[in-house]
């Protein structure tokens, strides 16, 4: 009888520990949600204000950039068939002279126009 209470009492204590835990990793995944969405908002703050800046400076000198009046749409394709062609993010920011993110951001999108495109054909 005394080992069936002791058994009781740790497997309690065990459940105890467990549920705290548990309760200690919801709080640190909310954390870090929160500092990802914060990283997050401070990127495309930076990155927009960069782009301000630099057309800004672009304006100031008289330079007209031909590639910024390109179509977004005509852009998405053209990244898409890079990446299918196996080129890497970074490469295919370098020569389309926008950010990483942006990229991938893209190919995201294309990822899930995709998706949705068989979801309706079935």
């Amino acid at each position: 009888m005394a080992v069936g209470g002791a058994t009781l009492l740790i497997l309690g204590g065990l459940v105890w520990m467990h549920v705290q835990q548990q309760a200690a990793i919801e709080r640190l995944d909310d954390r870090v949600a929160h500092l990802l969405a914060g990283v997050s908002l401070l990127t495309d703050t930076t990155e927009g204000a960069l782009r301000d800046v630099a057309a800004e400076i672009n304006r100031l000198a008289g330079i007209t950039d031909a590639n910024k009046s390109r179509p977004r749409a005509v852009t998405q394709r053209r990244i898409a068939a890079s990446a299918r062609r196996g080129r890497t993010v970074q490469d295919i920011a370098a020569t389309e002279q926008i950010s990483e993110g942006e990229v991938r951001l893209r190919l995201q999108l294309e990822n899930a126009r995709k998706e949705r495109a068989h979801a309706s054909v079935r």
